[in-house]
C-alpha cells in the first residue's frame, strides 16, 4: 500500500493563494476604515460650517433688532439721530450712508442692482452701525466659539404715505470665521399720530363762543380730575399703532449675499 505525499510545489500554492485572500481581505477592511473616516471628516467639516452659519446668521438678527431699538430711539431719545429717525427728516440720510455722525448708517434708498448697500456694510472702515453703537447693547465676541467681529447694520429711508414711516434695514453678521457672513435685511413701518384737522373748538382765536340760555343757572366748569386719576393716566401706545413703537412687517436672509459683495467689489480686490 503506498501513501501519496503532497510535494513542496502543492504546499507552496495553497499558502500563496490563503496569502492573497488575506491581502485582499486587509485591503477591503482597510479602503472601508477610510472610507468611514472621510464621511466622519466630512460630516464634521458640515456641521461646523453649519454652526458657524447659525452664529452669523444669529448675529444678524441680533444686529436687526438693535436697529429697529435705534429708530425708537436708542440710548438717547433726545439725540439729533432719534429725532432725524422720529420724522425720517431726509437731509439726514445721504446717499452711500455715509453722512457722518450722528447720521452715521443712515441711507437714501439704494437703487436696485447698484451694490450700494453691500459695498458700505462689507467696509471695514465704513458706515455699518456697529452693534450697541447707540443702543449700549453689548455681544460677546472674540476666539474660539464666539463672533469673530460684531454684527453691524444700515437703515434704507424708504418712500411711504404721509400716516406712517418705512426703513429698510440690512444687517450684517459674522461667524468665528470672518470670512462666514450671513445678510438679512427686514422692513420696518411706524405709524404716526394723525393731527386733527376740523373746525376750531368754542373758545379758541376767531370762533366766537355760545351764548347760554338766559333762563338757564351759570353752570360752573368741572373741576379737573385728580392726577392720580384714570382720566390722566395714559398707557403706552401698543406697538404697531398710531404713536406707538414700530413693527418688523418682513424679513428675509440674502441668500446671493457673497455674490452681490463680489459684484461691489473694486476690480482688483477680494471680499475678505
Amino acid at each position: 500500500m503506498h501513501t501519496t505525499v503532497p510535494t513542496c510545489a502543492c504546499r507552496n500554492r495553497e499558502g500563496g493563494v490563503a496569502l492573497l485572500t488575506a491581502l485582499l481581505l486587509m485591503l477591503a477592511i482597510l479602503l472601508t476604515g477610510i472610507a468611514s473616516a472621510r464621511s466622519a471628516l466630512h460630516g464634521a467639516l458640515a456641521a461646523s460650517n453649519e454652526r458657524d452659519r447659525m452664529l452669523a446668521l444669529h448675529g444678524a438678527m441680533a444686529a436687526l433688532a438693535d436697529a429697529e431699538q435705534d429708530v425708537e430711539g436708542g440710548a438717547d431719545p433726545a439725540s439729533a439721530r432719534a429725532a432725524a429717525l422720529a420724522s425720517a427728516s431726509p437731509a439726514a440720510f445721504s446717499d452711500g450712508c455715509r453722512g457722518g455722525a450722528p447720521y452715521q448708517g443712515l441711507c437714501s434708498q439704494a437703487a436696485a442692482g447698484d451694490g450700494a448697500i453691500h459695498e458700505a456694510l462689507t467696509d471695514e472702515d465704513g458706515p455699518g452701525v456697529v452693534l450697541g453703537a447707540y443702543t449700549a447693547t453689548q455681544i460677546p465676541t472674540g476666539a474660539g466659539a464666539l463672533a469673530a467681529r460684531p454684527p453691524r447694520y444700515l437703515i434704507e429711508r424708504m418712500p411711504s404715505p404721509p400716516d406712517a414711516l418705512l426703513y429698510r434695514i440690512t444687517a450684517l453678521g459674522f461667524g468665528s470665521a470672518g470670512t462666514t457672513q450671513v445678510a438679512v435685511q427686514a422692513y420696518y413701518r411706524k405709524l404716526l399720530v394723525a393731527v386733527p384737522s376740523g373746525p376750531s373748538s368754542p373758545g379758541t382765536p376767531g370762533e366766537p363762543a355760545p351764548s347760554a340760555d338766559p333762563g338757564s343757572p351759570a353752570e360752573s366748569p368741572a373741576p379737573p380730575p385728580a392726577p392720580d386719576s384714570p382720566e390722566t393716566s395714559t398707557a403706552p401706545a401698543a406697538p404697531g399703532t398710531p404713536g406707538g413703537p414700530g413693527l418688523r412687517v418682513s424679513w428675509r436672509e440674502i441668500a446671493n449675499w457673497h455674490d452681490g459683495v463680489a459684484a461691489a467689489a473694486p476690480a482688483g480686490t477680494e471680499e475678505g
